[in-house]
């Protein structure tokens, strides 16, 4: 069994060799630390710079600001290579097909699918070959925690991670060994998650380029009309006030354990039931109803009957992949155990609850630098104070935050998508190195 297929494989064998492969590399580099190869010229070919972005889930898709930046541009052109996620993987044929075919659809929707390194008529993966352009953006590590290493010296790979980084998993956000070490670029939010990233001495300081984060330039624009946001219970009520439940899928022991669905999902719907005169959305994390099968605490029937009541509320509503922006800005407050959501809402200005639990991974540096704007609740009791107390106050407390994230998140004039759209018209200066070697 070739470790570097160069045809077609099965699902299965894609997820063997992947194990063996990272195998190897670790034994191989404890020999021999793995040398920077030279990142090729771009464009590669004559005509406009290829830029290509390997996605896999809709609902962590973060570069939309980036991709309509690159496609306004007549000397770049944009295209997608959708692939398996990481869930998607572990799913049987049947589901793993039709899953494929829903996120693809997503990103064939905003542009060119140039090829399929998965295809569902055969359920087999395509080999890597298949990427064909000057740099490309890989979505997240999970599913593909080699692929940097393998693109690197023929391809320049950059990323921007889905979400903000507020919880301390500096591993996984910046230590991967096959991934980080081999990006050419790193776009990262904060000077804060540079100095993490330093910390950690995966990446190359060179590679990391604090730019903000794109999901946040959609606060560059006007806040819809809250009448105008149909997915809430009552959109033509828009005087009522507006709360949204996003829960975590960390539940496990070997995971973040951010979740808290064991008691906040029967509080948060019970919380509804009891004040009709408040509109609720639910907006779960994609692979929650995996974690709680997984864990035990909800069968798929059970999850799905949960989600049909708040489907069918009077006062309820739910938001499973819809783009959430226009929701968190026509909202008047946020309760969640996610740890990007606390990034990503606090420019709102409105109230924000964060559930936690004894055990949970603590907050990173730029997390703790937050911190004060929202108040915890790590039981029903503590919750219902806090929404008695906090969100039916007429004062928000949040509402000098924009100027702190502003600060924090969105440093210089440029939108974030303006910023890395320079880095990648100006791809070759400095000579880089696949993992990139010049200075910010």
């Amino acid at each position: 069994m070739r470790l570097f297929p160069s045809r077609t494989e099965s699902v299965l064998q894609f997820r063997i060799r992947a194990v063996l492969r990272r195998l190897g590399w670790r034994i191989a580099d404890r020999i021999r630390p793995p040398r920077p190869q030279p990142a090729p010229p771009v464009p590669r070919k004559p005509g406009p710079l290829r830029v290509g972005f390997v996605v896999s889930v809709a609902s962590k898709w973060a570069l939309q600001s980036v991709l309509s930046e690159l496609q306004a541009r007549e000397d770049v052109t944009c295209g997608f290579y959708p692939t398996l996620s990481d869930l998607s993987l572990r799913y049987d044929r049947q589901a793993r097909r039709a899953d494929y075919a829903t996120q693809r659809a997503f990103f064939a929707a905003r542009a060119p699918v140039w090829a399929d390194l998965y295809d569902p008529e055969t359920d087999r993966m395509q080999p890597l070959s298949n990427i064909d352009c000057d740099i490309v953006f890989i979505q997240q590590p999970w599913g593909m925690q080699d692929l940097p290493r393998r693109l690197a010296g023929r391809v320049r790979a950059a990323y921007v991670h889905y979400g903000l980084s507020v919880i301390s998993n500096d591993r996984m956000h910046y230590g991967l060994p096959d991934f980080h070490p081999f990006l050419w670029r790193y776009f990262v939010p904060t000077p804060l998650h540079a100095q993490a990233v330093q910390t950690i001495g995966r990446v190359r300081p060179q590679a990391v380029r604090v730019v903000g984060h794109p999901k946040l330039d959609a606060y560059r624009a006007p806040p819809p009309a809250r009448a105008a946001v149909a997915l809430w219970a009552r959109p033509h009520q828009p005087e009522r006030k507006r709360i949204i439940y996003a829960p975590h899928h960390a539940l496990g022991p070997n995971s973040l354990r951010l979740g808290t669905f064991a008691w906040s999902g029967p509080a948060m719907l019970a919380l509804a039931e009891r004040s009709p005169d408040v509109d609720f959305l639910l907006r779960p994390h994609p692979n929650l109803g995996h974690a709680l099968a997984r864990s035990g605490i909800m069968s798929a029937a059970q999850w799905q009957a949960y989600l049909e009541a708040w489907r069918s509320g009077g006062n309820t509503s739910l938001s499973l992949d819809e783009a959430y922006f226009d929701l968190f800005r026509s909202s008047d407050a946020l309760i969640t155990d996610s740890g990007s959501f606390l990034a990503e809402y606090l420019p709102t200005g409105q109230s924000l609850i964060r559930l936690t639990r004894p055990d949970s991974a603590p907050l990173n540096s730029f997390g703790m630098a937050l911190s004060a704007a929202f108040c915890e609740a790590s039981d029903p009791q503590q919750l219902e104070g806090l929404f008695q107390r906090v969100l039916r106050a007429p004062a928000i407390p949040g509402s000098a935050l924009p100027a702190l994230m502003a600060q924090m998140i969105q440093p210089g004039p440029q939108s974030t998508a303006r910023q890395i759209l320079t880095q990648c018209l100006d791809a070759d200066s400095g000579r880089d190195a696949a993992g990139g070697t010049s200075a910010p």
